[in-house]
């Protein structure tokens, strides 16, 4: 796979295979099989490497504005990360298998909520889908959604919440993308 230089940076492949991650679990969570993921891979990996240097952009970007991140949201992250390990215990033991401090950890979330900021601030104008929105894509894909566990059709009801993520997180992700490109325009990126 080729690699990607970010204003001389090179993108390590932990942050790509981080991407590619992301992808698969939201694609499967939206009703992408297994074997789709596998036939689609070498796109998903292409659009991994991308995601990866619009992420580098992005934190290059948040780091050069003032977002202000207090003590207190990075408290709040860690202890969503606390939660999420199932406790104190494995935590510090997420940490130690890292080799990572705590203060270091720490500074990484700080960077994680600046960028967050920045999408965030990017993200403002962009209205959430509509109902009527919704009911459409539902409609335009309604055998994409298959039967429940029961055996029986699905109904808009059944996957609502799914679809307006769906149609949220595509509609967020096009107005990042145009930012992002802005932002490759003044950057210097090279693939080998």
């Amino acid at each position: 796979m080729k690699k990607a230089f970010v204003n001389g940076q090179r993108i390590s492949d932990e942050a790509v295979g981080f991407e590619l991650d992301r992808l698969v679990r939201f694609y499967m969570a939206h009703g992408m099989t297994a074997d789709e993921v596998r036939k689609n891979l070498p796109k998903l990996q292409e659009k991994a490497l991308e995601q990866a240097v619009g992420a580098k952009l992005l934190l290059d970007r948040a780091s050069q504005i003032e977002l202000p991140v207090t003590e207190a949201d990075i408290d709040a992250e860690v202890q969503k990360v606390v939660e999420q390990v199932g406790g104190e215990e494995n935590y510090r033991k997420a940490l130690a298998e890292q080799n990572l401090s705590e203060k270091d950890f720490r500074r990484e979330l700080e960077k994680g909520a600046r960028v967050n900021m920045l999408v965030s601030q990017v993200c403002a104008h962009v209205q959430d889908p509509t109902e009527d929105d919704v009911a459409a894509f539902f409609e335009a894909n309604r055998a994409t959604y298959g039967k429940d566990e029961k055996g029986n059709a699905q109904t808009l009801v059944d996957v609502h919440d799914r679809i307006k993520d769906l149609l949220r997180h595509e509609v967020r992700g096009r107005a990042v993308e145009i930012f992002v490109e802005e932002l490759r325009e003044a950057a210097t990126i090279e693939y080998k």
